[in-house]
C-alpha cells in the first residue's frame, strides 16, 4: 500500500511540517509519513487551547456521543473503519480482534462519556456545570483543575484513547501528542471528534519529537504520560502528571485455589492484548508447587500459534525479524543471569508477507524466590515470571497495577487492598478483567478535578 501522508491537526485544522518522521509497519516497510510539530508552533497551541472556551457541559456529551457514530461509520484517509482496523494491525503488529475490541471500547466511551466522570465526583459535590445560585446553600462544587490537559500516548494498545475523551466532557481543551507506533487511532478519534461538531480550538492531535512533548506537559495545566520505567522515575514527583508506566500485573494462586481454574486465570491474562498491555498478567505468585505450575503454564501457551496480525486467528504481537530475536535474547539472557529456569523459551517466527515479519511466541520463566528483581520486568509480548509465594514476604505484590488474587480466603484479600502501591484488586478474575464502572488506575476525574467549598448566605437570614 501507499505510504500515508499523516498531518498534524492543530486549531485553526490540519497542519503539515516540512520536518517529517518515516513509520514503519510490523515487518519493517515505510507505511506512513508523519508531520512533526516544532516547539514553537506547539506551544502556541497550548496558549489557543488555554484561550478557548469549554461548551456546555450536555453540548460536549452530544458531541461525543455523535463522534462515535463518525468514528465507527465515516470514512478517514479514504477508510472505513474495518480498513482502518486492517491497517492499524499491519502498521502495529497488534492482532486485528485486539484493535476492533479496542474501537469497540472507544465508541463504548464515547457513547457513556459521563459514566466514569459522575463515578470519580465525590457525593458532597454538585455536577460540574452546576449554576451557583443551583447549589446547596452550604457544600462543594465539582470543579477542574485547570484549563488544558496535555497527553503523551501510548503505542502499546489503540485503547489507550478510550481513556482521554472524558477530559473533554469535564471541560478541559485537549492537546494529544500520539504515538509513532500508532498515530492513526488518534488521527481518527480527532477527526471524528470535530466532524461531530467539537470546535477544532478545543482539541489538537500534535506529533512531535521528545522535546516538544515535554513542553507540551510543562504548558498544560495537567497531563497524562505513558512511559517506561525512565518516564515513571522523571514525572513521579510532579503532582500535576498523571504518570502511566509498567503495570507489572500480578497473579497470585494460593494453597487453598483450583489449580485447573488458576491456570486459565494465568493463561487468560498472560494472551491478554497480544501481552502487550500494562493489564496483561507478567508475574504469577504460585503457593504450592510452584514448578509444577509453571510447566503447566508452559504446556498451555506453548500451543499458540503465530499468525499474521490481520489474521484473525492471531494473539502475538508482530514485529520485524530483528527487533523479534532481540526480545526473544534478552529473556533468555536475563534468565540465565539470575539463575532462572526456562520452563518456555520464546523465540522469533518468521512469517510470510512483505519485509522481516516475525512474531514473538510466548515465554515462561521460573523463578527461585518472591522478591526476584524480574518478577517486575514488564515485555511487550507474553512472558510471564512465576515465582513461589510466600506470605512472609508479601512486598512481593508491590508496584501491582492489577492484582489478582485466587483464593477464597478474606484476610489475603484485605491486606492487597491496603497495600497503597496496589491500584486494582480482583479475586477469582484475570488481570486483565475490565468493567465500566471498574477505574483502569482511579478514576482520571480524581486527577482532572478538585472539590472547591461552597455556600451562600441564606436570603432571610445571615449566617455568622
Amino acid at each position: 500500500m501507499s505510504v500515508l501522508d499523516i498531518p498534524a491537526l492543530g486549531p485553526s485544522g490540519p497542519y503539515r511540517t516540512r520536518k517529517r518522521s518515516t513509520v514503519t509497519d510490523a515487518s519493517g516497510t515505510p507505511a506512513l509519513e508523519l508531520a512533526l510539530v516544532p516547539g514553537l508552533v506547539a506551544t502556541d497551541w497550548t496558549d489557543r487551547l488555554r484561550g478557548s472556551a469549554p461548551p456546555p457541559a450536555a453540548e460536549t456529551t452530544a458531541v461525543l456521543a455523535k463522534a462515535a457514530d463518525v468514528f465507527e461509520h465515516q470514512d478517514v484517509l479514504g477508510d472505513d473503519l474495518a480498513a482502518h482496523e486492517q491497517r492499524v494491525a499491519r502498521l502495529t503488529g497488534t492482532p486485528i480482534t485486539v484493535v476492533r475490541e479496542c474501537d469497540r471500547m472507544i465508541s463504548a466511551a464515547l457513547r457513556d462519556a459521563c459514566r466514569a466522570p459522575d463515578a470519580a465526583r465525590p457525593q458532597g459535590c454538585s455536577p460540574p456545570g452546576t449554576p451557583a445560585a443551583d447549589a446547596p446553600p452550604a457544600g462543594a462544587a465539582w470543579c477542574r483543575a485547570g484549563d488544558v490537559l496535555a497527553v503523551q500516548a501510548a503505542g502499546n494498545s489503540p485503547g489507550v484513547h478510550a481513556l482521554w475523551p472524558e477530559a473533554l466532557a469535564l471541560g478541559y481543551r485537549v492537546a494529544v501528542r500520539p504515538s509513532q507506533r500508532d498515530p492513526l487511532t488518534p488521527l481518527r478519534l480527532v477527526l471524528a471528534l470535530r466532524r461531530a461538531g467539537l470546535p477544532d480550538d478545543r482539541l489538537v492531535l500534535v506529533p512531535c519529537e521528545h522535546a516538544t512533548a515535554d513542553l507540551l506537559v510543562d504548558r498544560a495545566d495537567r497531563a497524562v504520560v505513558y512511559g517506561g520505567q525512565a518516564v515513571v522515575d522523571r514525572y513521579r514527583h510532579r503532582a500535576n502528571v498523571r504518570v502511566q508506566g509498567p503495570g507489572r500485573s500480578k497473579l497470585v494462586v494460593a494453597s487453598d485455589a483450583d489449580r485447573a481454574a488458576g491456570l486459565e486465570l494465568a493463561r487468560t491474562g498472560a494472551l491478554y492484548h497480544a501481552g502487550t498491555a500494562c493489564t496483561a498478567t507478567t508475574g504469577v505468585l504460585v503457593e504450592r508447587d510452584v514448578t509444577e505450575f509453571a510447566g503447566a503454564l508452559a504446556a498451555a501457551l506453548a500451543g499458540v500459534r503465530p499468525a499474521p496480525p490481520e489474521d484473525d486467528a492471531a494473539v502475538l504481537p508482530c514485529l520485524p525479524l530483528e527487533q523479534a530475536e532481540h526480545l526473544a535474547a534478552t529473556v533468555l539472557q536475563r534468565a540465565a543471569d539470575a539463575g532462572a529456569t526456562v520452563r518456555l523459551a520464546p523465540r522469533a517466527h518468521p512469517l510470510d508477507g512483505p519485509g522481516t515479519l516475525s512474531a514473538v511466541t510466548p515465554a515462561v520463566v521460573e523463578l527461585p524466590a518472591a522478591r526476584h528483581p524480574l518478577l517486575g520486568l514488564e515485555l511487550p509480548f507474553p512472558c510471564v515470571w512465576v515465582a513461589p509465594f510466600d506470605r512472609a514476604a508479601t512486598d512481593s505484590l508491590d508496584d501491582s497495577l492489577v492484582l489478582s488474587l485466587h483464593t477464597a480466603e478474606p484476610a489475603l484479600l484485605d491486606q492487597a487492598l491496603g497495600n497503597p502501591s496496589v491500584s486494582n484488586v480482583y479475586r477469582g478474575r484475570p488481570t486483565s478483567w475490565t468493567h465500566p464502572d471498574v477505574p483502569h488506575d482511579g478514576f482520571l476525574g480524581e486527577f482532572l478535578m478538585r472539590a472547591k467549598g461552597l455556600a451562600r448566605a441564606d436570603e432571610k437570614r445571615s449566617d455568622t
